[in-house]
């Protein structure tokens, strides 16, 4: 299940969303939007040290995806719920967007030739090329954890992405051609988030945090949310999990240590 035929980075698009731009013959107005989940609202943080080793929202989902009876209608209400009672109050998840296959399950997967699902588990987890201290070992245990109930319920799962943000891109950028040829799609992504000005972004290993989180420096060292909704392109239903922090840019004091246990 490790990363499979990275390609070209081929969407460095300098757009305000880092959306790539549309290419010839691509017919991407006939995709579904995605149903993008939030482990934490505005401003919020997420923690890396709950059961399972890593955060309390991938285990809920994680127990969630495994209930015969839930439908993708029911999901953002399970999921809201038990993340908040599972980390104490502390991540009250968003959710944006509605599903087009709201009876969809994960479980329900008997005739796999019928329904292709694709999988992207994007996660940083290592951060020791930034120059500070701010690994996240939990999140390097529920990348093993998500890829392995997705492979469970018939996802061609590609995982094991580099934390350099080449690497995310590469993998974005093949996902994207990949996803399409799917009826159903599945982002997982976790990592230091910080959000600014209604953007959110994924910080790469590599991001130079002693520089700060200056919009553009963010736009052109971290990858936005934008960015990895985007790369969901199946044809019938695409769902987009954020797991990381959504830390506000004018809250944060020393750059890398915006939570001690969040991420």
């Amino acid at each position: 299940m490790s990363g499979r035929g990275l390609r070209r980075d081929s969407e460095n698009g300098g757009i305000h969303d880092e959306e790539p731009k549309k290419q010839a013959g691509e017919r991407r107005q006939s995709r579904p939007a995605p149903l993008v989940y939030y482990a934490t609202g505005s401003g919020g943080t997420t923690l890396d040290t709950g059961e399972g080793g890593g955060n309390p929202f991938a285990s809920v989902l994680i127990g969630a995806s495994g209930e015969k009876t839930l439908r993708l209608r029911n999901l953002a209400a399970r999921l809201k719920k038990r993340t908040y009672a599972l980390s104490q109050g502390h991540q009250v998840i968003e959710c944006r967007g509605d599903p087009l296959l709201p009876g969809w399950q994960f479980t329900e997967n008997n005739h796999p030739a019928r329904e292709k699902r694709a999988a992207l588990v994007l996660v940083v987890s290592d951060y020791s090329a930034s120059g500070e201290d701010m690994s996240l070992p939990g999140a390097a245990r529920d990348e093993r954890r998500i890829a392995a109930m997705l492979a469970q319920y018939g996802f061609s799962v590609d995982q094991g992405i580099g934390p350099r943000r080449l690497e995310l891109t590469r993998a974005l950028a093949s996902f994207r051609h990949r996803s399409r040829g799917s009826d159903i799609a599945i982002i997982y992504s976790t990592g230091h988030g910080i959000e600014c000005d209604g953007m959110v972004y994924l910080l790469p290993g590599d991001y130079p945090v002693h520089e700060g989180y200056k919009k553009a420096l963010l736009r052109n060292r971290a990858v936005s949310v934008s960015r990895i909704v985007s790369a969901a392109t199946a044809g019938a239903q695409n769902i987009v999990f954020f797991a990381g922090c959504r830390s506000q840019v004018s809250n944060i004091r020393t750059p890398g240590k915006a939570d001690a246990d969040g991420s």
